[in-house]
Formats: structure tokens, sequence, C-alpha cells
């Protein structure tokens, strides 16, 4: 069998440089080199944009042929190297796929832009007149065409009986069901999606030697950070994640609370004016732009309690790398996220800045705080014996 595998999936999207799609295909890609002794892996990827330089390394250990899209189309690869199987954590119909030449599998991670297409935060995002003028009109005159418009890009991958689709979860299989009806007929597995990086590796300390360890405890101090004595959110570049919301909770919070020393640490801020702009307590708040998975997985381990105020998910990864240290965490109860989090958190409104605040002043509740860092680390386990367990299937559904 001769395989290509889609790097570019893994690369920078539109929204942000790194997400949870692309690192769900570096995990698969790891995990596929396994099975190298079954077949032949060929890889595409965008030359000017970025790539884990792990992935770079891995494929010139192991010999596998690489092409630069930018120099050859995914057509030519295929035809030029006869592949008769394709994967790709997230397909780009706008490559120009010969769908007929060749069987192509691919991870629907959820309908977001469908289930969840707007919301007023996002208005906050935008960086100019025009473009939150354009917003506007999507989510009020012109909603109906945009949904349409999102409901056939969609459709282009579920509906078609030559591309074999995979997801994520329960809901999003559901989601699928739900807005193509068609799809019913069809065999759509689930497959859980795996942690990044895979779980062998999961704990810091089992791949930092111990400077690395110390150069992180510094980078923590310099930044003001005592461990225990912050709450963490993460991937404040997306309007998606509703830290917008979240913020503003904690800022309302430590109006009224003028001598609690905890602080916030958000992680993604590309810009820090659409939180900033109307803050009462900006002391209270420390902004980072992305930070690498080291560094990541310190704030995760230090923290006193993990905020996931995501208003649309296919899974939900976040939460459960706090809870593999025994990290409390309050999250969104919508779209996949209970799913993934079982009974293990606190849930509010997305949408209600005093219900994310009430959530924030339980977790400050000493026996509230013990009994849900007791139930993070239960559900880690559970789900991440099926998240490894699913990996190898999924692969193996590929690759059969």
């Amino acid at each position: 069998m001769r395989l290509l595998y889609d790097l570019t999936a893994t690369q920078p999207s539109p929204e942000s440089k790194f997400h949870g799609g692309g690192a769900y295909g570096e995990v698969v890609f790891f995990k596929m080199l396994e099975y190298l002794d079954k077949f032949q892996m060929y890889c595409i990827y965008n030359a000017k944009s970025y790539i884990n330089p792990g992935i770079l390394k891995a494929i010139e250990q192991y010999k596998i042929p690489l092409f630069d899209i930018n120099e050859i189309s995914v057509e030519s690869v295929i035809k030029a190297n006869s592949i008769d199987r394709a994967y790709s954590a997230m397909l780009n119909l706008n490559q120009n796929w010969p769908i007929d030449d060749v069987k192509i599998y691919t991870t629907v991670h959820g309908l977001r832009t469908i289930e969840m297409p707007f919301d007023k935060t996002m208005l906050f995002y935008e960086h100019s007149i025009k473009q939150k003028i354009k917003d506007i009109l999507f989510m009020t005159l012109a909603k109906k065409i945009y949904l349409k418009k999102m409901h056939d890009i969609n459709g282009r991958i579920v509906r078609d009986k030559r591309i074999k689709t995979i997801t994520i979860s329960n809901h999003s299989l559901a989601a699928i069901r739900a807005f193509y009806p068609e799809t019913k007929e069809y065999d759509i597995p689930v497959f859980l999606t795996p942690l990044p990086p895979p779980p062998s590796f999961i704990h810091t300390e089992q791949y930092l030697n111990q400077k690395d360890i110390n150069d992180l405890n510094e980078s923590l101090e310099k930044l003001g950070i005592s461990e225990k004595k912050y709450f963490l959110l993460t991937s404040a570049a997306r309007w998606i994640k509703n830290t917008v919301r979240a913020v503003k909770a904690f800022d309302e919070f430590f109006s009224s609370e003028k001598e609690f020393s905890y602080k916030v640490v958000i992680t993604g801020v590309t810009n820090k004016k659409i939180f900033t702009k109307n803050l009462k307590n900006p002391n209270n708040f420390i902004f980072l732009d992305y930070v690498d998975r080291p560094l990541l997985q310190a704030l995760n381990k230090k923290q006193y309690a993990f905020i996931y105020p995501s208003l649309n998910e296919g899974f939900g990864a976040p939460p459960l790398e706090a809870m593999q240290y025994g990290i409390p965490v309050a999250a969104s109860g919508t779209s996949a996220i209970p799913e993934t989090c079982g009974d293990a958190a606190l849930y509010f409104d997305p949408y209600s800045v005093s219900e994310i605040k009430n959530r924030i002043i339980q977790l400050l509740n000493p026996s509230i705080y013990k009994d849900f860092s007791e139930k993070s680390i239960g559900r880690y386990k559970y789900i991440a014996k099926r998240q490894e367990q699913d990996l190898s299937g999924l692969v193996e559904y590929i690759l059969k």
C-alpha cells in the first residue's frame, strides 16, 4: 500500500498558528510511523508555512518522500507515485484532490461553522471597521446566505460517499447526522481525539531534563506566576474560545475582592487590547502570546484551576490536559465538552458572565476544590486509556 499523508493539515490555519486539528494530525502521523512495515508513506506540506521540526526530523530519519504543494500539485504527487490511499486530518478540497483516483480518509472535527457561526464577541477580534460591518451583515441580513454557504462547504466532504469520513466524538457524529440526514446510511466511525503529544509522552518530566524544568520554573517566576496562585485560560486568539466573557467575569470578581491575590494567566493572546480595553483590574492578569508545549504543560501543572469557556467544541482536549495533574476544571456545558469531561468538571452557561464568576467562587471552596481535583485525575485516566486505544484503532482503520 502507498499512502499519502497530508501534513498541510498540521500546519497553521487562518485562525491560529496552533490548533486542535493540527495537533491531532501530528499525533496520528507519529502513530503511523509505528506501522511503516505495512505500507509506504509519502507526505505533502507547505514549505512556506510553519511545520513541527519533529515531523521533519522523523521524515528524514525514516526516509519518507516529502513534496511541497507550492511546487507540485496533490494530483501530480498521487499519479507520479501510484498512491492508492490518502489521509488528511482536515481535508482541504481546494487542493484539488483526485477523489475518483484514490481512496481518501479524513477526520471531521465538528461542524462549528454551522453550529456556532457567530457571536457578538467576534467583533472584538476584528481589526477594521469594514470587517466588523461585514460580520454584522453575516449575523443579520445575510445570515441565511452565510449558513447555506457553510452547509454546502461542509457537505462537500460528509455527503460524498467517495470520502471515508471519521469523527472525534458522539456529539460531532450527531451533528453530522442532524445537519446531513442522508449520512445516516454512511459508516462514520468515532475515534476520540488523542491528547497532544501522545499519552506515553504526556508528562513534562518524561521528556524534559532537570535543566529544562529549572528554566521553565525560572520563566514562570519572571512572569510573576506563583504555583497554585493563578487560574489558566488558553487559546485566546480565537473568539470561539469565549475568553472575552471569562476575562470580564474575573475582572468583576477582582473588583469585589480587592485583597484577592490570585492572578489569571491567558495564553494565545495576539491582540492584548481585545481584553484590556475596559479592564478595571489589569494587574491581576498576565497575557501571553502563543507558548511552546513544555511551557504550556508547566502552566497546566502549576495552576490553581483551569477555566474553559469555549462556545463550541468537537471534542475539547484542553480541560483533559489540566486534569492529568489533578487540576479542577470549570467549563462550558455545551457541545462535546460534557461528553469529554463527564462529571469531573463544574459547568456553566458560557454566555453568562455571572455564572462563570459563580463557578470561580465555587472553586475557591476547599471542599469543592478537593472533590473536583480527585475527580479530574480519574476522568483523565479513563479518557486517556480510551484515547490510546482509539488512536491505534484509527490508524488500523485507515490502513485496513
